[in-house]
């Protein structure tokens, strides 16, 4: 778990990338930095609020940012749920400096470079023409020189302190398709309360099929937000 927390407190705009843009969001406390390939996320999260979810008084504890990106949805959530721990997990290392940058004034915010996966291993990230918020993993070995550390939902879920996952976001570019075809799915599945999910098919065939496969055994209230999938635990909605 390198690059962790607040590791780069001082990181200043001008040593993460040239053409940086900065704009003031309603109800976000700060000002938000974003290059101009990120204006369509931004809009989804901010002005579409595509995690906006159909719950009244949900106050979650423990949130899993799973794909953060550049950290609109982590500062997204720390400004709807300012209670709740977010842990935010990006694999790519460009992605990785302006989640930092945009999350270091957030004290519930812990970001971490690492890629979600159905097990600990070694992955590397690739660029597959799908956009700054396409970028895929793929596992590897620890020799090869652009390998790191993957890690795993019940690892982050152990790290946290928390029994229970609150709200698990996943956005990962196809590798929901090993994460919810992991063998100790079940083990972590059952403690997670809310599931915003875009699945990705399009990029790895069978990750709506692992999912589906895993979620099945459980009994959910199901919304359609843009491209998000998101379940909410029938028992949190009574």
């Amino acid at each position: 778990m390198t690059e962790n927390d607040k590791t780069n407190s001082t990181i200043s705009a001008s040593t993460i990338e040239k053409n940086l843009n900065f704009v003031n969001l309603p109800g976000v406390k700060y000002p938000f930095a974003y290059r101009n390939a990120d204006q369509p996320i931004i809009k989804w999260i901010f002005q579409d609020e595509e995690y906006r979810l159909p719950i009244k008084n949900f106050q979650p504890k423990l949130i899993l940012d799973c794909g953060g990106n550049i950290g609109c949805a982590a500062v997204y959530f720390a400004n709807q749920y300012p209670m709740a721990q977010i842990y935010s997990i990006e694999p790519e290392k460009n992605n990785f400096r302006l989640l930092q940058y945009n999350t270091v004034l957030y004290d519930n915010i812990h970001v971490m470079r690492s890629a979600l996966w159905d097990k600990e291993t070694f992955i590397r990230v690739e660029d597959k023409g799908h956009g700054v918020a396409g970028y895929m993993t793929f596992e590897t070995t620890e020799k090869d020189s652009q390998s790191f550390r993957t890690v795993t939902v019940a690892k982050l879920l152990k790290d946290s302190g928390f029994d229970k996952i609150d709200f698990l976001k996943v956005d990962i570019e196809g590798a929901e398709k090993e994460v919810f075809g992991a063998a100790d799915v079940d083990e972590w599945l059952s403690k997670v309360s809310v599931i915003a999910i875009e699945l990705h098919d399009r990029m790895k065939r069978g990750c709506s099929y692992e999912f589906f496969k895993a979620i099945s055994k459980y009994h959910w209230y199901f919304t359609l937000r843009g491209e998000n999938l998101i379940f909410v635990r029938e028992n949190i909605l009574k």
